[in-house]
């Protein structure tokens, strides 16, 4: 009989709130490759009609827990002191349509836009990336920028119930039930396309995964990886940027 490692882990040592949560979440994703200067937004939804957000203008390395703005489904503004992205509907319709995506990541990361320009998914190759099996998706039409109610429900509508996705010419959208599986996920996934992108540099093709145990994987590295993943991230940032929690 296999046993249930760990039986325990460290702690972040402080208790967040979503805001402050949702703040660490950007500058971690920002300094693992997932920020393109003001490009981008993360949301959480904290009931059936609110998301938090983070404001235009700000980069995500710079937000603290005190920008992030509240936003009801239907794009209005709540609480908060500054402005939000006009792309903001393409998470609102994506949380409306699937509960199970409490957080909605989505930006512009080097290595998967890359893929997603060039029309391909990562293979899943690496054992970390059984994260993605048959979780991933590419929505294979560029329709402009995503501004309104309708572009964010038929993008929501291509996406359909992956947690991972490239869109054709723009970028990558993560999804997750909690933040910090969504981060996790989000960390991972530019991973698996950095090793995509650095096999074709090489002029060599990734050695798939085998089949047989990828289900049993994906669980193991769903189960309790993305709270160990983000304990210890948040702690390395706070021990160096304690400002992010005001």
């Amino acid at each position: 009989m296999t046993a249930a490692w760990p039986h325990s882990m460290p702690e972040i040592g402080h208790d967040l709130t979503a805001e402050q949560e949702l703040a660490c979440a950007l500058r971690i994703l920002a300094g693992a490759g997932w920020q393109e200067n003001l490009s981008g937004h993360i949301t959480v939804a904290i009931d059936s009609d609110h998301v938090l957000v983070n404001p235009w203008g700000l980069w995500w390395q710079e937000v603290r827990a005190s920008d992030i703005i509240t936003v009801r489904l239907d794009g209005g503004i709540t609480n908060g002191k500054w402005d939000i992205t006009p792309a903001v509907y393409l998470h609102t319709e994506l949380h409306r349509a699937r509960p199970d995506a409490t957080v909605v990541i989505h930006n512009h990361p080097f290595h998967a836009t890359l893929l997603a320009c060039l029309g391909m998914l990562p293979t899943i190759s690496h054992q970390n990336s059984a994260l993605f099996h048959n979780e991933m998706v590419y929505v294979d039409e560029y329709a402009g920028t995503v501004e309104s109610v309708s572009a964010g429900a038929a993008l929501a509508h291509a996406v359909g119930n992956a947690t991972t996705a490239l869109l054709a010419n723009h970028g990558a959208i993560v999804t997750g039930e909690t933040i910090g599986a969504a981060c996790y996920r989000a960390v991972t996934f530019e991973r698996a396309c950095a090793f995509e992108t650095g096999a074709m540099q090489a002029g060599r093709q990734l050695r798939p995964l085998p089949g047989a145990g990828i289900t049993a994987l994906q669980s193991e590295l769903k189960r309790n990886t993305s709270t160990a993943f983000w304990n210890g991230a948040v702690r390395q940032l706070l021990a160096t940027n304690p400002e992010v929690l005001t």
